[in-house]
């Protein structure tokens, strides 16, 4: 088994030198292994282990052998997209959001940390919103709309 991982990861070493971007680890010991991003590489954790699961395959890294894991080339991965030239912005006063500067109608999500939507708003026509997060239980929160994102953390 132990084979077949050095194998893997030899190949994938490999494969991801000539990868325009990479996720590389790096363990204590001088080794590095490489995956390319076409492989959508997945990092995870355990307690004791780093877990990283590509298209291809999953290898597991015991935390104590790992020294960090770097993104190579990064830079080269940024895609240009249209750049949102909106004014909004959010404010919180005691238990109350108020954003302002949307677009009328625009769409207000507020969700919890695992995902779940709780509630949508709209914007009015002068493009703001208020609404209370008094009766919500402590947590972290996230608010969204379509020209930004904020998380909240509700004490």
């Amino acid at each position: 088994m132990r084979r077949l991982s050095l194998c893997l990861l030899g190949a994938l070493l490999v494969c991801s030198i000539f990868a325009q971007n990479t996720l590389t680890v790096h363990q204590k010991n001088g080794e590095q292994f490489s995956f390319g991003f076409e492989d959508k590489p997945v990092v995870t954790f355990t307690d004791t282990e780093l877990i990283v699961t590509s298209t291809k395959t999953e290898l597991r890294y015991e935390l104590a052998n790992v020294n960090k894991f770097t993104f190579d080339d990064v830079e080269d991965a940024v895609i240009n997209i249209k750049s949102d030239t909106s004014k909004a912005s959010i404010t919180l006063d005691e238990y109350e959001v108020s954003i302002s500067g949307l677009e009328a109608d625009a769409a207000i999500r507020l969700i919890t940390s695992d995902g779940k939507l709780l509630q949508s708003y709209k914007a009015d026509e002068a493009g703001s919103v208020t609404f209370s997060i008094a009766e919500l239980p402590q947590g972290t929160y996230i608010i969204t709309t379509e020209s930004l994102s904020c998380k909240i953390i509700k004490k």
